[in-house]
């Protein structure tokens, strides 16, 4: 289930001069977007979240915009589609991406919802109504433009991974279901939860030699830079006995100089870094030394004591395990932050995202002239595509509740009858 601090979001607003401020709420629950009117200059996102997180259950799929009181109160719903701020994202179509040979395709009508792990991330299974005999995966994907360059490097980059025991599988890449264009992908579902979620389990000194052997294999090897070690994103398997680090949404090439399109290598969020803060957060569980921004986290403050929490299982004193980060840390210290892609062996590469059509936008200079530009149409209103005539993929799904009471939802959020 996403929780209620994640499950609310905006990434616009309009606050004309005496108002009214209108500010457009993303629902990652259902999928949605609806935008909250309240008078006044309202500057303030938070407050239209809290209106619509109070209301959001009780409006029906088709509103698109309300207007609040002064007092949280609804004053007027509007379901015509001119107050539709949904956009459609441009997805590229199977025939333009390059895939590497042995990874496979499922249509996204062909995969059922089983839980909601967070925005743009569901547990689900294939194929649907088939019981026990269902596999189970992890559907990641995208729905607004602001996210589509970041979904691609990750798609790209994971698929093009070697399968490696420490490393979670990538499984398929996700087609929709009205002109088999790229929306997504899934990995393999490994179950036991992530280390964060998980405190219950021994932290096994095999486990961080594990993560350490596959960093290095990322880093020197592969070139790739992880950029977001931590216990959220590292799973053990039962029945291997082993770590499994996943979600590579924040990785990128280890570049000199930064690239374009949702990648960003940060050298202050180096993996050798990642590691070491992990395995004192493991053992301690204080967070507090990453609470700062990354340039100000230092592997200074972790030269005093750890203090092992009460709670915390280790199957090897904690002086092994710093002392396995020593010797790791000094190895790596000549090529911490001078490891870069062309050096690596094995260099993983990638396509840039297929651009998209052009379109041409009519504008106004400065004289009030009119003035035509053609730019690349990434994404374009819903509103926009219906009325002329276009293929339009919704996201819109039935809220957790449904879930909850034993409804069966599809990833297309089509309501399953078996």
């Amino acid at each position: 289930m996403i929780d209620d601090d994640s499950k609310y979001f905006s990434l616009s607003g309009d606050i004309p001069i005496g108002g009214p401020s209108t500010w457009h709420i993303i629902d990652w629950d259902q999928r949605r977007v609806v935008s909250v009117t309240m008078d006044g200059e309202q500057d303030d996102e938070g407050i239209a979240i809290e209106h619509f997180s109070r209301l959001s259950s009780q409006l029906s799929p088709n509103v698109y915009r309300i207007y609040i009181s002064d007092t949280g109160e609804v004053i007027s719903t509007y379901t015509d589609p001119e107050n539709d701020q949904t956009c459609c994202v441009h997805y590229p179509p199977v025939s333009e991406i390059s895939v590497p040979q042995g990874i496979t395709m499922v249509r996204r009508d062909e995969l059922e919802e089983l839980e909601r792990l967070g925005p743009d991330a569901d547990l689900v299974s294939y194929p649907p109504c088939s019981g026990a005999s269902a596999t189970k995966a992890v559907f990641k994907y995208h729905f607004l433009w602001q996210y589509a360059h970041m979904a691609w490097k990750e798609m790209n980059l994971w698929m093009r991974l070697p399968r490696h025991p420490n490393i979670v599988p990538f499984d398929k890449i996700v087609l929709d279901e009205l002109e088999g264009r790229v929306v997504g992908f899934t990995s393999s579902y490994v179950p036991g939860g992530n280390l964060e979620e998980n405190k219950s389990r021994v932290f096994k000194l095999e486990w961080l030699k594990q993560l350490i052997e596959v960093v290095d294999l990322l880093n020197l090897r592969y070139g790739i830079a992880h950029q977001d070690i931590a216990p959220r994103n590292l799973l053990v398997d039962d029945s291997t006995d082993s770590i499994k680090l996943f979600d590579f949404n924040f990785a990128a090439r280890i570049r000199r100089f930064s690239l374009p399109g949702g990648e960003s290598y940060v050298e202050d969020r180096n993996d050798v870094k990642g590691v070491i803060f992990t395995t004192y957060e493991l053992i301690t569980q204080d967070q507090s030394l990453r609470s700062v921004p990354h340039e100000e986290q230092s592997l200074e403050a972790l030269t005093m004591e750890w203090i092992k929490h009460p709670g915390v299982k280790l199957n090897h004193p904690i002086a092994s395990y710093q002392l396995v980060l020593q010797e790791w840390q000094e190895l790596r210290a000549g090529n911490l932050h001078d490891v870069h892609v062309g050096d690596a062996p094995e260099a993983i590469d990638w396509p840039s995202r297929p651009q998209p059509p052009q379109k041409t936008i009519s504008m106004k200079d400065a004289n009030g002239q009119p003035l035509y530009m053609t730019v690349d149409n990434w994404d374009e209103r819903r509103q926009d595509v219906r009325s002329s005539g276009g293929k339009i993929l919704n996201w819109e799904r039935p809220p957790q509740r449904f879930l909850d009471n034993g409804t069966r939802v599809l990833s297309s959020g089509e309501v399953l009858e078996c």
